[in-house]
């Protein structure tokens, strides 16, 4: 029974045992004063071997093992405290170069020092050149420019070290993924500062992203906590875009990069929608997929942030999510990843029972989720895309019919969210057209509407609600009482684009109250061939038509308006933009089509794992 048990499962066991009685190694009897081996009484051999099932001599051996373990980790950390010194556990990854003989070693170094400088140790000891190593503990990408204490590391810290390829072309495409990657932050943080509400009805408003719930809806959210949410989403996109075409370390620098822009949102809002669980779930998948899960010190913990948010999210039975969506079938592909990431953590924690029953959840979920591939072409063949069909016949049980009925739902859905952004966006281009008041906002259109109503002329209104800020009842007094103070804004009624023939007949209507040819041609083009409105407004203006303002992106200038505060592109910067915009999904529900092939590959793999140490 214990030849099948192998040697990290005999030292687990026995360390486990040891934590429930309470036996300190270190100490004597077990180690003598001058940190000798001291006695192991035989007693507790024979009480762990018969417990056990495992042999004596092995039980022994390993017990001696744990004991030198444990007086090496107690003189690492007092050298620690003593003169600052860390001993590290690396273990390397990706593309391991021939003739690197260890992979997992332990390595002593200031804790002072730089990541950059313990980059170049771990190059001088491997071989591998600096610039194809990228260093990860506790759950991030060091910093270059930090060092290792400040970064959190400390005695027995673990570093992964992800080894880029030694080949010309492989370093250069290493190369282009190091620059990818600060391309992919750069655009993320343009996209992010491009606010929705500014960019509906301008040339470049595809250079925006839009936050919407789990149904595809806009959420509302002020400008700095948007900004700082969409950095980490679009992050985050980019990240499961290179971790489904499997270039998973690629994958895992751009998640974690993600990972610290969520750092930035307040609580409330990562609390309130499921992007972070989902990240946290990515990430250690991303881990799996490189065969680091147990390398990974917040795997637990991340897996575990993951099913909480879930739960508020979702409910503790998905109630919420079936309420809010009419079912929850699709979210459960994210539930087969997480308890078969939690089988596998508990497997590696030599927990057999628990690690038995979350695999076989996720066994079970994953049955029901299985689509058949028939039907899938079948409703493809219909003209649904890939994405929707699959989804389509989970929400479904399998049934074709039904699956169409939740497709054309779905789409429903999102047309009738389209055509309300639609009129959002008619009602946005207008208000931008009106303009904004003197502390910045804009001008309310119902307020706007209802006082043209009255009787008042367009430019009166916006002028006297422009100047009170909004105040219905300030801007009534100021065009009664005191009209000689408003602004007339000659542009809301100008049509720059108007192309219609000014004739002499108009000219002379306007030139014989005595103002000149240029001035009433000026006027007429202002105001589309109106030959009242040019009189009025000459008439009201003395004779001198002002300058109009400039329109930049086609929409009226004003105070605090978004094209003063807003940078203009260059080429650069929308060259990154349009490499990170093939990657950010066009469906709302993309992370949720998952195929589920890996995650049974890798159920099979653990529970023969699980069986064959019994």
């Amino acid at each position: 029974m214990a030849s099948n048990i192998s040697d990290g499962q005999v030292r687990d066991s026995l360390r486990k045992k040891l934590n429930e009685d309470k036996i300190k190694l270190w100490l004597p009897p077990y180690t003598t004063e001058s940190r000798t081996q001291g006695i192991m009484p035989e007693e507790l051999i024979e009480k762990y071997s018969l417990a056990l099932g495992i042999p004596k001599e092995i039980v022994s051996a390993t017990l001696e093992d744990l004991r030198r373990h444990a007086l090496d980790k107690l003189a690492a950390r007092q050298r620690f405290l003593e003169e600052g010194i860390a001993n590290l556990k690396i273990k390397l990854t990706g593309s391991i170069p021939e003739g690197v003989r260890c992979s997992n070693f332990e390595h002593e170094t200031k804790i002072d020092v730089s990541s950059s400088e313990l980059k170049e140790q771990i190059s001088a000891q491997t071989s591998v050149g600096m610039d194809h190593l990228k260093l990860i503990s506790c759950g991030r990408v060091l910093d270059d420019g930090k060092n290792l204490r400040e970064q959190g590391l400390g005695p027995n810290s673990q570093v992964m070290v992800i080894c880029l390829s030694q080949s010309e072309v492989e370093a250069r495409k290493q190369e282009d993924q190091r620059n990818r990657l600060e391309r992919t932050k750069e655009a993320a943080k343009i996209l992010a500062k491009r606010n929705t509400e500014d960019r509906i009805g301008r040339e470049d408003d595809r250079y925006f992203l839009q936050i919407a719930d789990q149904t595809g809806r806009p959420i509302k959210l002020p400008d700095e906590e948007r900004q700082a949410l969409s950095v980490a989403l679009t992050l985050n996109e980019k990240g499961r875009a290179c971790l489904k075409r499997k270039q998973y370390g690629e994958a895992l620098l751009i998640l974690l990069e993600a990972d610290q822009a969520f750092k930035q949102c307040r609580s409330e809002i990562l609390q309130a929608v499921d992007n972070y669980a989902v990240l946290c779930l990515d990430i250690v998948w991303c881990y799996l997929c490189l065969q680091n899960v147990e390398q990974l010190p917040d795997a637990e913990s991340r897996l575990q942030t993951c099913e909480d948010c879930f739960k508020r999210s979702y409910g503790e039975n998905m109630e919420r999510l079936t309420a809010l969506k009419g079912d929850s079938s699709t979210e459960l592909a994210l539930y087969v990843r997480l308890y078969l990431l939690l089988g596998i953590v508990a497997a590696l924690k030599n927990n057999k029972v628990q690690a038995r029953t979350l695999l076989n959840k996720a066994e079970s979920i994953l049955t029901s989720l299985q689509v058949d591939e028939n039907k899938l072409m079948q409703l493809m063949s219909m003209g649904y895309d890939m994405v929707e069909s699959r989804l389509g016949l989970r929400a479904a049980g399998g049934s074709v019919s039904h699956a169409v009925t939740k497709i054309i739902e779905r789409r429903e859905r999102k047309r009738e969210i389209a055509e309300k952004e639609k009129e959002e966006a008619k009602r946005k281009r207008r208000q931008r057209r009106i303009g904004k008041t003197a502390d910045g906002s804009w001008v309310k259109t119902e307020l706007f509407d209802q006082m043209v109503e009255m009787g008042f002329s367009k430019e009166t209104v916006a002028s006297a609600l422009k100047q009170t800020n909004n105040d219905l009842h300030g801007a009534l007094k100021l065009i009664q009482e005191h009209p000689e103070l408003l602004t007339l804004d000659d542009d809301l009624k100008t049509d720059r684009n108007w192309n219609g023939t000014i004739t002499d007949e108009m000219l002379a209507q306007v030139t014989e109250l005595g103002f000149s040819t240029d001035v009433a041609r000026e006027a007429l083009r202002r105001f589309q061939g109106v030959v009242s409105t040019a009189v009025e407004r000459l008439v009201a203006l003395g004779g001198v038509l002002p300058p109009l303002p400039s329109r930049g992106t086609g929409f009226s200038s004003g105070p605090s308006s978004a094209q003063d505060d807003e940078e203009v592109l260059t080429d650069e910067q929308k060259a990154a933009i349009e490499e990170v915009l093939p990657d950010i999904p066009h469906h709302e529900e993309d992370y949720l089509d998952i195929s589920l092939e890996e995650e049974a590959s890798f159920i099979a793999e653990y529970r023969a794992r699980i069986e064959s140490a019994l």
